[in-house]
């Protein structure tokens, strides 16, 4: 994402220096600070060890600028390194208090993978001196997520119900108390089976009635209620009697929250409270109590709330779910083998989307009545849609039909094959492998060659599979996409493991390869057939462009709008403060007119939104990777963030949280927030297309 070297963004920084001495004018210093801000998110891109780059983050630290200091700060901690805590250090006592809780926030990324012990005593001690409610609930978020043994736990532990508190004894302000609960939401996650202390869990317990006497459109009272809960939860102190307190919370996050856990909850209060989220008129709480009865008993009760959901519910996961859950039979299963076989039949003809109730039915039908599904499987396989013939290829797999997974192996989408070869593996093992090595000779999608290569290992079709392998990698790689780095790997890995030295100059140019990881991977290859070392020399090419000033200026005024295929628009607000890089590639590929023509491919009620692959999978992206931008924002319901697989692997994919995912903080970024159109988003289903997408002034 950059050239190496950018002499205008490097002047610039070292003219911000001067911004506290009079040689600036006041009038230019935004500009001034703007440009220097962009020099550092350039100089954290490289993710330096040492050199100018290191020393650009350093020197922000110093700087007069407080936004600059927050951001040189925010860098530093997103090295992920032990070895920079010197340089946040003294940012925790900066007179803005911004730049404090970015001090504290950037000491705990430092460590967030490798013990916290380091840091811990850094942010107990600036504790005790700390005045800021919003900065002391940053430095509660830090401790809880610190990894740390049991004692140090149970001090943080300690610490954190105390901050709960105001001088007085009365509750912490909510800027305070939001901070301290998302640190006991991290402390007990992590901990997970470890019984909470005894002040952690009552203090937990006493939060779950916070707020409710406060106006209802203030979210930090229900966030508070429902962060205690899914504590408790995590912690297993969430007893029968706090579900139902949660389940009469007039708030649906809290409502949803606590029915996550009806799986937990004893057999004397089960039907009670099960009836009663299945009674609740939101359908994330609906959709808790369908997923715990399909994972419950099949009793008359548990078919009665089921066969009522997949009848009748008007919201559609509700009713997606339920159906779901027929797959298991009751005990009288003639009702629910009427409604799946009638709704399968239903299957619309042609390019409609609406297909998903037909395509759950079938899945669902293939368990409970395999003789039936059948009849109607091939309606399935010959349907316009990819997602639906998808569908195809798994019931057919599922009901032991080769003949129709092997006719699903040849179709035209790469999805529908991928799936038809997991299914035919499934089916018949090694026998499969001339078929999967058949589609590997001709695979050109990366999901589809990746998958692939994970069955293939293990073949003894040793010389045949090697040089399909190595045909792959070869049409894979001439894009030169480094968001092709998973599947490339995966078959050089194949290669190596059935491949030999008589193939050993094809693998060759691939220590010059583009991405570095394949080109160590090239190396270990050819080391393992020839037991030489050969020195892996990729050739990098050059990363996306960076955000100009003007991009910066763009990003902060304008709102990116999708026009859904199916009706309605999603307005989304760019963070370019905290998430530059990331984006600004957003705001990029909706210029380009990328995105349009796209689609959702991942829908998890509950959970998140997923979309804008080419390939409508996880693992077709947009060219370069794009580093991770960790912070502060956190994965509140209708943030925006960015899909990965792995560290600094965006691929320019995008998710949205249907729900508060705070679990996801701190392993991946949030670049911007869905400002309108929050119902489309939740009304979203798998295979939703992006009609079009427009860039417009922020309103």
């Amino acid at each position: 994402m950059m050239n190496r070297t950018s002499p205008l963004r490097a002047a610039s920084l070292a003219l911000s220096l001067a911004l506290g001495s009079g040689c600036v004018p006041d009038a230019g210093r935004p500009a001034f600070e703007s440009m220097a801000y962009l020099a550092i998110v350039e100089a954290e891109d490289v993710r330096p060890a040492g050199g100018p780059a290191l020393e650009t983050l350093v020197a922000a630290t110093r700087t007069p600028s407080a936004r600059l200091r927050a951001a040189g700060a925010r860098a530093l901690g997103r090295l992920e390194r032990a070895d920079v805590l010197h340089h946040v250090t003294p940012l925790l006592g900066d007179p803005d208090r911004v730049v404090r809780a970015e001090a504290a926030n950037a000491l705990a990324q430092a460590v967030h993978r490798s013990p916290g012990r380091a840091v811990l005593p850094l942010l107990l001690d600036r504790m005790v001196a700390e005045e800021d409610p919003v900065v002391r609930g940053v430095l509660a978020r830090s401790l809880g997520r610190l990894d740390l043994d049991e004692g140090a736990r149970a001090r943080v532990a300690r610490a954190l119900v105390d901050l709960t508190f105001d001088a007085d004894g009365s509750d912490a302000p909510p800027e305070q108390l939001i901070g301290v609960v998302l640190g006991m939401e991290s402390l007990t996650r992590r901990a997970a089976g470890v019984p909470a202390d005894g002040s952690l869990a009552s203090r937990l317990r006493a939060l779950l009635n916070h707020g409710l006497t406060d106006d209802p459109r203030d979210s930090t009272g229900v966030r508070i209620r429902a962060l205690a809960a899914t504590a408790l939860g995590h912690a297993g102190a969430l007893g029968d009697s706090d579900i139902e307190v949660g389940l009469r919370d007039p708030a649906v996050a809290v409502r949803r929250a606590v029915a996550s856990r009806l799986g937990r909850v004893g057999p004397a209060a089960y039907l009670r409270l099960i009836l009663m989220a299945l009674d609740d008129p939101a359908e994330p709480v609906r959709l808790e109590a369908l997923r715990r009865l399909a994972d419950g008993p099949r009793n008359t009760v548990a078919c009665e709330g089921l066969l009522a959901a997949a009848r009748s519910d008007e919201q559609v996961h509700a009713h997606l779910a339920a159906l779901d859950a027929l797959g298991r039979p009751c005990p009288d299963p003639r009702e629910q083998e009427a409604l799946l076989v009638g709704l399968a039949a239903s299957l619309p003809t042609g390019a409609s989307p609406d297909w998903h109730a037909a395509a759950h039915a079938l899945r669902a039908l293939v368990e409970l009545s395999p003789g039936q599904a059948a009849g109607l499987l091939p309606d399935f396989v010959r349907h316009p849609s990819p997602f639906v013939r998808a569908y195809a290829a798994e019931a057919a797999g599922s009901m032991g039909d080769a003949g129709a997974v092997r006719a699903l192996l040849r179709d035209p989408h790469a999805n529908v094959r991928t799936e038809a070869a997991q299914q035919l593996f499934t089916l018949e093992g090694r026998r499969a492998d001339a078929d999967l090595t058949r589609v590997l000779n001709e695979a050109e999608d990366a999901q589809l060659a990746l998958t692939l290569a994970g069955l293939l290992v293990g073949t003894p079709r040793s010389d045949e599979v090697a040089d399909a392998a190595l045909g792959a990698l070869e049409r894979l790689s001439e894009a030169r996409l480094q968001t092709l780095r998973d599947p490339r790997l995966a078959l050089l890995e194949l290669a190596k493991g059935v491949g030999d030295a008589r193939l050993a100059a094809r693998v060759e140019p691939f220590l010059r390869d583009y991405d570095a990881p394949v080109a160590e991977g090239a190396a270990a290859v050819l080391l393992a057939w020839t037991g030489q070392r050969y020195l892996a020399a990729p050739r990098r090419q050059a990363r996306l462009p960076y955000p100009t000033l003007d991009d910066l200026r763009a990003m902060e005024a304008s709102t990116v709008r999708l026009h859904m295929d199916r009706g309605g628009t999603i307005d989304l607000r760019l963070l370019p403060d905290v998430a530059p890089t990331n984006a600004f590639r957003l705001l990029s590929l909706a210029r380009e007119g990328a995105l349009e023509g796209l689609t959702f491919h991942r829908v998890v009620p509950n959970f998140v939104i997923q979309g804008g692959s080419p390939g409508a999978n996880e693992y077709v992206g947009h060219g370069a990777h794009t580093r991770d931008e960790v912070g502060l924002p956190v994965h509140w319901e209708g943030t925006v963030g960015l899909s990965t697989r792995g560290r600094d692997t965006g691929d320019g994919q995008l998710y949205v949280n249907l729900v508060d995912n705070v679990r996801l903080d701190h392993d991946y970024t949030v670049f911007g927030r869905v400002t309108r159109g929050m119902e489309v988003v939740q009304s979203l289903l798998e295979g939703d297309v992006i009609r079009r997408v427009e860039v417009l002034p922020a309103s």
